[in-house]
């Protein structure tokens, strides 16, 4: 074996020592560390311990250090229980993970729609159908709903009749007519004469004849 090789051995055992030193180096210091941990935790745990123990004095309030046993044997004893309670939470987590996106989406649709409904004017024609229920409520008593509900079938019978369409456009002309046309002196002030000169005209003819057909059907209902 030459000389250079043995130094070559030399110089490679050095290297080994110097990593093992350093390791045991670190280790000491992980030690170090590690002790120094826990007596800072031992520390901070007897100063909680001290300052529990003062709370629970000053709240009157009395600590059996003999349950303490019972309470972690029955921690213990639900071991499973607390790992379903934390599959339970985990599952709700990722629920919500998952569903948060849709009702994400869901919240802007939602606004956008009431925007929508804004600007077509239905929270504006709501607030008014308000103010008439209000007034409704005003001007009708408990009473009058009472007579309403009791004749009920009568007015069943006055909306099914509203569903002819000659009635609706018939009612249609009269209240046009009746918004159009106002009372004149001069036009609506008319002699006797006046008068029966102006039941020559076929359409006032055929308005009293309908109108005279109308009162003898409304008198037969009646009887």
């Amino acid at each position: 074996m030459t000389e250079q090789h043995i130094q070559e051995q030399i110089l490679a055992l050095n290297q080994k020592m110097d990593l093992i030193l350093e390791s045991v180096e670190q280790q000491k210091r992980n030690r170090e560390e590690f002790d120094d941990l826990v007596s800072d935790l031992s520390i901070v745990a007897k100063d909680a311990f001290k300052h529990t123990v003062v709370m629970l004095d000053k709240s009157q309030i009395d600590f059996d250090h003999s349950g303490v046993p019972m309470l972690m044997v029955k921690i213990l004893q639900n071991i499973g229980t607390f790992h379903e309670m934390l599959d339970m939470v985990e599952s709700a987590r990722d629920f919500m993970k998952d569903v948060s996106p849709i009702l994400h989406q869901v919240g802007l649709d939602a606004v956008n729609k009431m925007n929508e409904l804004d600007q077509k004017g239905y929270f504006t024609f709501a607030a008014g159908v308000m103010e008439i229920l209000d007034k409704f409520i005003q001007i009708f008593s408990v009473e009058d709903l009472r007579n309403l509900g009791d004749n009920l079938d009568q007015v069943a019978g006055i909306v099914r009749n509203l569903n002819q369409p000659e009635l609706l456009a018939a009612l249609n002309r009269a209240t046009n007519a009746f918004a159009t046309m106002k009372m004149d002196d001069k036009l609506d002030n008319r002699s006797i004469f006046g008068l029966m000169k102006q039941l020559n005209s076929p359409e006032v003819r055929k308005s009293l004849s309908f109108t005279l057909r109308l009162i003898q059907a409304m008198n037969s209902e009646t009887r």
